[in-house]
């Protein structure tokens, strides 16, 4: 949305007043030349002279309003109300020659809020002071603009009138959905049996999930003997990397198109998809991850090798505010035949340098993603992928795709729009993944 300069005014608008004068003024000339009397001139002359006036008037005029637009919450989620107060203040007593005011909104907030404006607030002893209040609510995540806040104000003979601007736009963060997921332990065997529970990440040390091989020179004390005994050769703590655990957080963010059956189908299937991606952040976040959000697709320059760009974005545990403004604002964009769901996780898994937490919110999926997806296996543990699917005739059933991956040691859940987020959580959680995504797809099918 382009903003409006400083100062600047919408056109001047006659009133039902000034149409009034304007028609007395053609009947008056009119008259006066049939009958031939000079001072119906005087009286035409005179009246378009005083709508002029009052044009000019209003076109030169600035009333000296100034507002300051608050949001109660800063950011809301989907579907939540956020209060918005502006506080308009002016030097002068008199705005009288103010009538009303409005802030425009994009649509998915609905019709513009408007109103007269009210008496000055209590308590203002030296010029006008005056709070305007109304709730916002969005049907869609995003960041919007809202604003400018205009009022309307006329020329003392209320003959026309004008908008000019008092507040510039403001953005307003609109967050997906999150849905609290219970902390449930989700187990998964890594290839050499070693268990791993999500409900103990927050309690597990850095220095147990992240080991490198001995160097000569490395005292014996930092020997990790779990990751030697699992590796089959001498491994020690790294004391560099110890701190936070990590984990890693894939959101396909491919648009579906009919070259490439890839990604999400839909705007509703996408949504769904980062709804299911900001419930997984924030409770990783919770449970004292940092944790690296990958979107495999963006609009940046693709690579020199035609391979699509992906985006990382990192955040520090109890950083929720900014993993869901980056959530809030993520989009699909089209992709190449080169496209790799899984490249983004690559540097993330090369910076840590060990195993780690994966979770995978996925649309579409081509065999070729899901070999891509394999290949990470080794790298992640436990290792989580939704495959979420849309309905209709673009909908593509998955059930190669999910065998593969659970084959590889993925706890892989095929899940539709008609899953709740807690569903698709309890499903990979608890039970066989696999085996009941597949019994739910027939079920709705």
């Amino acid at each position: 949305m382009r903003a409006t300069q400083p100062g600047r005014f919408r056109a001047v608008r006659p009133t039902a007043r000034g149409w009034a004068v304007l028609l007395v003024a053609s009947g008056v000339l009119v008259a006066a030349t049939v009958i031939d009397r000079r001072e119906g001139l005087f009286l035409f002359l005179f009246l378009i002279l005083l709508f002029t006036g009052s044009a000019v008037y209003v076109r030169t005029h600035r009333p000296r309003l100034t507002a300051t637009r608050t949001f109660t919450p800063a950011s809301v989620s989907v579907g939540e109300p956020t209060l918005v107060r502006a506080i308009v203040e002016s030097r002068d007593n008199d705005v009288s020659a103010i009538a009303s005011w409005r802030d425009d909104v994009p649509s998915v907030f609905g019709r513009a809020p408007k109103g007269e404006l009210p008496r000055r607030l209590p308590g203002s002893l030296r010029g006008y002071r005056a709070q305007l209040e109304y709730e916002l609510r969005s049907v869609r995540r995003g960041r919007f603009l809202i604003g400018p806040l205009r009022v309307t104000h006329g020329d003392p003979f209320g003959l026309v009138t004008t908008e000019r601007r008092i507040a510039d736009p403001q953005p307003l963060i609109v967050t997906p959905r999150v849905t609290l997921l219970p902390d449930a332990g989700l187990r998964s065997s890594s290839g050499d049996g070693a268990q791993h529970d999500l409900n103990l990440l927050a309690t597990q040390r850095a220095d147990e999930l992240i080991a490198r091989e001995y160097r000569a020179g490395d005292p014996l004390r930092r020997v990790h003997w779990r990751q030697t005994a699992r590796r089959g050769e001498l491994m020690v703590r790294q004391e560099e990397q110890e701190g936070d655990p990590e984990a890693a957080l894939l959101l396909d963010t491919a648009l579906a198109g009919k070259n490439n059956p890839v990604g999400a189908t839909s705007e509703a299937h996408f949504e769904r998809m980062v709804e299911l991606a900001a419930s997984l952040g924030i409770h990783l976040l919770d449970a004292g991850y940092a944790v690296s959000v990958i979107e495999s697709v963006t609009d940046a320059v693709p690579f020199a090798d035609g391979s699509v760009p992906y985006r990382i974005s990192r955040f520090a545990p109890g950083d929720s505010g900014g993993l869901l403004d980056v959530l809030a604002q993520t989009e699909r964009f089209d992709v190449s035949d080169l496209y790799n769901v899984s490249a983004g996780l690559h540097p993330v898994i090369r910076r840590t340098g060990t195993v780690m937490p994966v979770f995978a919110v996925l649309g579409q999926l081509s065999r070729f993603g899901a070999r891509g997806l394999v290949s990470i296996k080794v790298n992640a543990s436990p290792a989580v992928v939704f495959l979420t699917r849309t309905e209709g005739p673009a909908a593509q059933p998955g059930f190669d795709e999910i065998r593969t991956l659970a084959d590889a040691g993925w706890r892989a859940a095929l899940i539709d729009q008609r899953t709740s987020v807690e569903a698709a959580w309890t499903r990979v959680a608890f039970g066989d993944s696999e085996a009941a995504g597949q019994a739910d797809s027939r079920v709705g099918s």
